[in-house]
């Protein structure tokens, strides 16, 4: 699923219960690490749920996973749009703001935003050692 169908998507929703269904279905989607890999990857701190990321830019490859079916369908979205950013625009991507446009942020708890706060400081802090 292509980044702009994910937009769509969540633009058709009429309420917090759709686009919770929507995260679900999306958090499908999201492929599992490997054991191996799991072990290898970093966890976010903060998080309520326990959360790993990790991601580079040459190759690009985003791997992440979460105990939470709401995080899984959050790292999707994520990890979506990461694959598909060009190079030059990753230092604008600011999750926050995806997550209010997208009308989800109102209705995650603290905690979640925590974690979404770390993954955006990790997405910039890997964009800032990749000009």
């Amino acid at each position: 699923m292509q980044f702009t169908e994910i937009k769509e998507k969540f633009a058709l929703c009429k309420s917090w219960e759709e686009r919770y269904r929507l995260l679900i279905q999306l958090s499908r989607l999201l492929p599992k690490p490997s054991e191996a890999e799991l072990a290898n990857l970093a966890e976010i701190e903060g998080c309520e749920s326990r959360l790993w990321f990790s991601w580079t830019i040459t190759p690009r490859t985003v791997l992440a996973y979460s105990d939470a079916r709401l995080m899984q369908g959050l790292l999707m979205v994520i990890r979506t749009l990461l694959l598909e950013t060009p190079t030059e625009a990753i230092s604008n991507i600011n999750l926050p703001t995806l997550f209010d446009e997208l009308k989800i942020s109102n209705h995650l708890t603290s905690t979640r935003l925590n974690g979404i706060a770390e993954l955006q400081r990790l997405i910039q802090q890997t964009a800032k050692q990749n000009p």
